[in-house]
């Protein structure tokens, strides 16, 4: 097959998510199962930086780059600033030159260009939202509906072929929007399993935080951004520390205006250095982290359905506490970690639980099990396959 991505962003503005992720090791997967994929994307990296090169070649994926005029200011409000210069007008001009579009992310403007332009070209899409089409919280709420009120989102899924939901609650969400049932299909976020067979030695991460092998780690890791759910996570591990004595928790990610916040919480915890921040790591570095947590962390209050570094944590052999807004399904009962609410005494509790020597040493082997049998490229991507090949007949 010929696929077409049409992503926000791509590889390697790692510091964007897990849907930058996702996509790239996805394309891998479909490269070396022999289709051709070609990607459009902006230009936009981290930190408001742009990327040099607007056509590229990576692991056989064609990527075309589009300029975005303000990208500094397209960081911190996409819904005003992303405006990829020239993928509207290459939307226009894909008639027989692919069999499917893998549309990913939500509200952006390249979702309306594919539902406008696709159609007339006879080209079908798939739509993976990756956790982005939920209705949010607070701010980002009232966003959303004027968005999907004012760029009506329900008519861009009546003009989208099919829907790709990692949960059942995802599978709800596109019903909302008007999507008929059999027209999305459950398939789960993925790792590369490749990545995660040989893992680096314990010990690396935690020299770097100052700290011995005794001591008992938490690692979060995720964009430092107050839809993680950093607010409720710290408070919660204030409580748990009370159990256990010798906790530490890393904070690790990339600064979304939110990190001053959370120090603040810190000190007026008595955290101390307690709660570290050593910043973000990327590419195998990424699994050091993993490899030295006795528990991984992760517990937003908005929907973002599965998350791809509590998949990672799993795959290095770590047990996870993660709220249900971004479930791993049959986490729990693989007894691979514990799904709660989002509550600070739930989150604690937890916490407190899944730091116990015998969890631990059962959680950890438990959810490398699980990712390497169900979660891994290989297998995901066959199943994508299977539904473009269902969406082309």
């Amino acid at each position: 097959m010929r696929i077409l991505q049409v992503v926000p962003r791509y590889a390697p503005a790692w510091a964007f998510g897990g849907g930058v992720r996702m996509t790239y090791e996805l394309a891998k997967a479909w490269v070396q199962h022999g289709h051709q994929v070609t990607v459009f994307t902006s230009d936009q990296h981290e930190g408001g930086r742009q990327f040099a090169e607007l056509e590229e070649r990576m692991d056989g994926i064609a990527i075309h780059r589009f300029r975005n005029p303000v990208n500094a200011l397209a960081t911190r409000y996409p819904f005003l600033f992303f405006r990829p210069t020239g993928m509207s007008d290459a939307l226009g001009k894909i008639k027989d030159k692919f069999d499917v579009i893998h549309v990913a992310e939500s509200r952006g403007p390249h979702n309306r260009w594919v539902a406008r332009l696709a159609p007339r070209q006879q080209v079908p899409v798939a739509w993976s939202a990756y956790g982005g089409l939920a209705a949010g919280e607070g701010a980002r709420r009232v966003y959303r509906k004027l968005h999907d009120q004012v760029f009506n989102t329900r008519n861009i899924v009546r003009r989208t072929n099919g829907f790709i939901a990692q949960t059942s609650h995802e599978e709800e969400v596109y019903q909302d929007f008007g999507a008929a049932p059999a027209r999305i299909r459950r398939i789960p976020l993925a790792v590369n399993g490749g990545d995660f067979q040989t893992l680096p030695p314990r010990g690396q991460f935690r020299q770097k935080l100052g700290l011995g092998d005794r001591q008992k780690l938490v690692v979060a890791m995720g964009r430092i951004h107050w839809t993680k759910g950093m607010q409720l996570l710290v408070p919660a591990f204030a409580e748990a520390v009370r159990q256990v004595p010798d906790a530490y928790l890393a904070v690790v990610g990339w600064d979304h205006g939110y990190l001053g916040e959370i120090r603040k919480k810190v000190a007026e915890l008595g955290l101390g250095d307690r709660v570290l921040f050593p910043g973000p790591i990327y590419g195998a570095d990424r699994l050091t982290a993993y490899v030295d947590a006795d528990l991984f962390a992760l517990t937003p209050g908005v929907f973002e359905e599965t998350s791809l570094a509590a998949l990672e944590a799993c795959a290095c052999g770590t047990g996870c506490v993660i709220t249900r807004q971004c479930e791993i399904p049959g986490l729990d009962e693989s007894n691979a970690g514990l799904t709660v609410k989002y509550e600070i005494g739930q989150i604690a509790r937890a916490l407190a639980v899944g730091l116990r020597e015998n969890c631990a040493r059962s959680w950890g082997p438990n959810a490398r099990r699980m990712v390497l049998d169900r979660f891994t490229t290989e297998t995901v991507a066959r199943m994508h396959e299977q539904f473009f090949e269902e969406l082309c007949d």
